[in-house]
């Protein structure tokens, strides 16, 4: 599929969640015009620390030069998913914290990741 195919499969999919539109972005890598072409979810949200209103973006999702209509649509779906639940995890927080940051550096989170909670014995 080429990227005008791609664009005019996915101009058929509405994403929204509680009223908020989602679109999605088809390009091509910057860094090889010609080449890859990858799948991005935008949309407008309030920034979890400011409060601003402004726009986002996913990660991008690169597709495969023999990538189905099917795995197109699905992979669509997957970033629609993966951005939903990146704004999930922003809005929730403890005493003003953001508890599942999703910003946090899997270093910073492997040093911790041992203090694991249990309860007590009867």
């Amino acid at each position: 599929m080429n990227i005008n195919n791609i664009k005019q499969l996915l101009d058929n999919v509405e994403m929204k969640v509680f009223g908020m539109p989602f679109r999605m972005r088809v390009e091509h890598d910057n860094k090889n015009p010609a080449g890859r072409v990858f799948l991005q979810v935008v949309y407008e949200a309030e920034c979890s620390h400011t409060g601003e209103v402004k726009e986002w973006k996913g990660r991008k999702w690169y597709l495969s030069d023999h990538m189905t209509e099917d795995e197109v649509i699905k992979t669509g779906y997957a970033a629609f998913e993966a951005a939903v639940k990146h704004e999930v995890m922003e809005g929730y927080k403890v005493n003003g914290v953001i508890l599942f940051n999703p910003h946090i550096n899997y270093r910073e989170l492997l040093e911790v990741s041992h203090r694991e909670v249990f309860r007590a014995e009867r």
